[in-house]
């Protein structure tokens, strides 16, 4: 609807929303006031946060967040009424929720929901004199900078929209701490960190605007995009909230055993996981279906778990189909059923992984199959001619830490990795840096590899999955573990090749896996790599 159109409504048209401003508080104290909010059909409410971090509602904590470091240092973890990615929170934003009712005009969806809540955003902020946009799904940025996000989801006969605001520069080395993987929305497309994705109002003016000023510039952006008469509340907390009304209730996902079969994919709208436990018969005991994706109805990954439950491995793919379908009410953002199917597909296979190649639970779960054309990891295997070895698992004093190539010593997993590799005629890369990688990938890719083996974490696959995706060539990956960029919250240093730390490969999967690598004829080698 154009901007006269809504001008051209009647007031008697437009919704009553009281407003509040809840000042600076502890995030659970927050959390209380949100589901609160929920009782009124429509409402705004301003909040800024104590140190904290705030999981999207359908997240892992233990995927999401850094749960020892926020226990020793008492910062609180809080689960949000909407989805998406986890957010590190402190008083230097401005957060507020907003409900309207599930009939309104803009609610055609969470996807033109959010543009609605995102336009309202890039608005108020050109009042206060900064030149922004909004960036699918839920993301307004500056100079290709994150400024802020928006979040909603269906409550009954309600939406919740969910935003905020770096008013000022955040706290990078806090919030590295506090996050697990700074998201794989914290970097894209070649931005080097977290330091330098993130901006703020104030270091796009060159001075801090009062909170009063942005809250207005908030209020009336959002009055205009969603047609609302703004009332605000003399007492805080909107004490006069209708009662007999409880919000919906979030399923909020929590871990299976270590023994279940884990999955996950990476899509537009945010990583999803899965995670099934198998009872003695081989049939679904238990799933669950977790990310920071934005979805609606807000139970969809209950029902879909449910429907997975009493199901053999090899029937899940179908059972999955009829939940879906059954799903007439479902609004996916970002992703689809295809990806869903995906996941499933992923998360069964790790049985077959495991019997196939010797591997146990945990140790198939560390295999990321990169799969564009949905082949399964053995077929993968027996095309695979080139290995990609991390840089940062060699030693931290070796002459190649930071060089392609390997003098094989036996002082560390990389020479294992590549006599291994050497074995079977394959070309071997010690990749150095992430642009170096992206030309090692478009050069594999112009020579039609039809397939590699390699070795990465999982945080860096998603963060860097765009690299692997535009390669288009399918890999079977392996974990490393240790000392990574991630867990020491140096990957820019590693992003730049200057990470010292040293990762270890998995040399026992890694050695099972290579088992299915046949060897390649001398007269059909790929040139190897320079040492």
């Amino acid at each position: 609807m154009s901007k006269s159109l809504r001008q051209a409504r009647s007031r008697s048209a437009m919704l009553t929303c009281p407003v509040v401003d809840d000042g600076l508080r502890r995030a659970s104290e927050h959390a209380g006031l949100d589901a609160r909010l929920l009782r009124h059909p429509t409402a705004l409410r301003f909040a800024r946060y104590i140190t904290s971090a705030q999981l999207g509602a359908h997240e892992l904590a233990s995927i999401a967040v850094r749960g020892d470091y926020c226990a020793e240092q008492g910062v609180e973890v809080v689960r949000r009424l909407t989805g998406g990615g986890a957010l590190y929170l402190d008083p230097a934003q401005l957060c507020w929720s907003l409900t309207i009712p599930a009939d309104h005009p803009q609610a055609n969806g969470l996807g033109e929901i959010l543009a609605w809540h995102g336009a309202a955003m890039v608005t108020a902020l050109a009042r206060l004199g900064v030149a922004a946009k909004f960036v699918f799904p839920n993301d307004v940025e500056a100079g290709g900078r994150k400024l802020g996000s928006g979040f909603a989801a269906h409550h009954g006969d309600r939406i919740l929209l969910q935003g905020s605001l770096l008013v000022d520069t955040p706290d990078a080395e806090t919030m590295l701490k506090i996050l697990r993987v700074p998201t794989e929305k914290l970097s894209h497309e070649g931005v080097l960190s977290a330091r330098e994705r993130l901006t703020s109002v104030a270091a796009i003016l060159g001075y801090t605007p009062d909170f009063a000023s942005i809250r207005e510039a908030l209020e009336q952006s959002l009055a205009e995009a969603f047609d609302l008469r703004l009332e605000h509340e003399d007492e805080p907390h909107l004490v006069a909230a209708p009662s007999g009304r409880d919000p919906t209730h979030i399923v909020s996902p929590t871990s299976l055993s270590p023994d279940a079969m884990k999955a996950f994919v990476k899509t537009a709208g945010g990583a999803i996981y899965l995670a099934i436990e198998i009872d003695a018969d081989g049939c679904v005991d238990q799933a669950l279906f977790s990310g920071a994706v934005q979805f609606s109805p807000s139970d969809l990954f209950f029902r879909l778990a449910e429907v997975l439950r009493g199901n053999r491995l090899e029937d899940c793919g179908k059972a999955l189909r009829q939940g879906l379908a059954a799903a007439v009410d479902a609004d996916l953002l970002g992703f689809d059923a295809g990806d869903l199917e995906r996941l499933v597909g992923l998360a069964v296979a790790r049985r077959s992984q495991a019997e196939r190649f010797g591997l146990n639970r945990e140790q198939s779960n560390t295999l990321i199959v990169h799969s564009p054309r949905g082949d399964a990891a053995e077929d993968i295997l027996r095309r695979a001619t080139v290995m990609l070895v991390p840089y940062c698992a060699k030693l931290a004093d070796c002459k190649f830490r930071f060089r392609d190539g390997c003098s094989e010593c036996g002082k560390c997993e990389v020479g294992d990795a590549y006599a291994m590799a050497r074995e079977r005629g394959m070309r071997v890369v010690s990749i150095t840096n992430f642009e170096h990688l992206q030309e090692t990938l478009s050069g594999m890719r112009s020579e039609e590899v039809p397939a590699y083996v390699g070795m990465c974490c999982e945080s860096f696959y998603l963060k860097r999955h765009y690299a692997f995706q535009e390669a288009g060539i399918p890999a079977v990956l392996t974990d490393i573990s240790g000392a990574t960029c991630y867990e020491l919250r140096e990957e820019d240093l590693a992003y730049a090749g200057r990470f010292r730390a040293e990762a270890h490969l998995k040399v026992d999967v890694v050695e099972k896996v290579m088992h299915f690598v046949p060897h390649i004829p001398q007269s059909d080698r790929p040139d190897q790599a320079l040492e």
